[in-house]
């Protein structure tokens, strides 16, 4: 688990995540672009699947350090943004509940009405990185508003991320056979475009965290 206790640390971690990634997707469009043609195509998929580990990988890596910080911050529920509000209920309630008989719901009452906007914020960070099968527009919207970040950008890439990029990882993670389907062929240039533009949409993400924290906007204004 990483301990994060200051801003500079939180960005020496996310940005010392990003470099390795980055690094590989170059790599294999290097690897790509210097590939015979007989092999082009394979080459291909391996990418495809090669960059969506990273685009998952690194959602999940900012989201954990992020929630590694504030945990560390200890800020009462009273200071922070209603959604950190409903991720404390949720999680304290789920937790709870799971045990089934009634003196454990009694004490899921005693939780909200003891003051809870007292208490520190405190989130097991395993709940929030362990990602769905797929990291679709849908749980990537649910993750935003558990940070609390803008999600206009993302919904504007919402057929780019769930019918290209995971069209395609999921058709060549599964195997299918989809070698003479014209809605699968992905030429090199195909391949760098999808690169770009999945290496811009982790770049807003960790912007837009980034900026989160340096500014505090987590917290009640």
């Amino acid at each position: 688990m990483m301990k994060i206790k200051s801003k500079e640390m939180f960005l020496d971690a996310i940005q010392t995540d990003r470099a390795w990634r980055r690094k590989e997707l170059t790599n294999i469009q290097i690897i790509i672009y210097k590939s015979r043609s007989a092999y082009t195509k394979t080459l291909i998929k391996l990418g495809i699947l090669l960059l969506y580990s990273h685009w998952e990988g690194y959602i999940k890596k900012v989201c954990e350090a992020f929630f590694c910080y504030l945990n560390f911050k200890s800020i009462k529920y009273i200071d922070l943004q209603p959604n950190f509000k409903a991720i404390g209920i949720l999680s304290e309630m789920t937790e709870i509940l799971s045990h089934g008989k009634f003196v454990h719901h009694q004490k899921a009452m005693d939780f909200i009405n003891e003051n809870f906007e007292m208490k520190k914020f405190e989130y097991d960070i395993k709940s929030v990185i362990s990602l769905q099968s797929n990291l679709n527009t849908e749980f990537l919207l649910c993750i935003l508003q558990m940070i609390g970040l803008d999600k206009t950008h993302f919904m504007n890439n919402k057929y780019f991320i769930d019918n290209k990029l995971l069209k395609f990882r999921n058709a060549f993670a599964h195997g299918e056979n989809i070698q003479d389907n014209p809605e699968y062929i992905i030429y090199v240039d195909d391949f760098n475009d999808l690169c770009k533009r999945v290496n811009n949409l982790m770049d807003l993400f960790e912007n837009q965290v980034i900026n989160h924290i340096e500014t505090e906007s987590y917290k009640n204004s």
